[in-house]
């Protein structure tokens, strides 16, 4: 971390938002500016927080352009296709812990194969409701390698906005977006 009090930070507080972070980051990337609309630590368990697009659809399907904003030349979505990326975009966010973790020298207590059960349970959830199979105990090494490779391409803006929402717990999304992509959105 940078510009931050981390006597006034717990390892919680962080491990919070850069799971955020991750997601926001992932979210912008692959969908472009203007998809994720707010960010806030409210607890700080990784269990309490908000995350909030424009679609106001949950997280990640959510992550994608509203539909007067996707242009004309729509392809149609396969099933398998909205799945992957739900779990590419959920598993985002436990990378981006772990990431973090090995780089404060504590990546050894982090099990993320284990960790993050209700990500994993959201996943399979999802997936059941539209007739694909993806058992919440099964971890997916092609979703979290994935997840991985996208982040590290991006981990300055992960960290830019982690420490940003470590600082003002709140971040609306011109700023999320002015921080992955490096400018101000009009």
């Amino acid at each position: 971390m940078t510009d931050i009090d981390t006597a006034a930070t717990t390892q919680t507080d962080e491990e919070t938002a850069y799971h955020q972070a991750g997601q926001a980051v992932i979210c912008v990337t692959l969908f472009g500016a203007r998809v994720v609309k707010n960010l806030g630590l409210s607890g700080g368990r990784v269990t309490e927080w908000q995350f909030e697009t424009y679609s106001r659809l949950p997280v990640p399907l959510s992550c994608r352009p509203p539909s007067h904003k996707r242009g004309e030349d729509r392809k149609p979505i396969e099933v398998e296709g909205i799945v992957d990326a739900h779990g590419i975009l959920a598993y985002s966010g436990i990378a981006a812990v772990y990431m973090h973790d090995r780089d404060q020298g504590r990546a050894e207590a982090f099990d993320y194969q284990n960790d993050h059960l209700g990500t994993r349970e959201a996943l399979a959830k999802l997936a059941s409701s539209i007739g694909v199979e993806r058992p919440a105990d099964k971890f997916y090494e092609t979703y979290w390698s994935e997840a991985n490779r996208l982040l590290t391409a991006n981990w300055n803006a992960v960290e830019r906005v982690a420490d940003a929402l470590l600082t003002l717990r709140t971040l609306n999304g011109n700023r999320i977006d002015a921080l992955v992509l490096g400018e101000e959105l009009q």
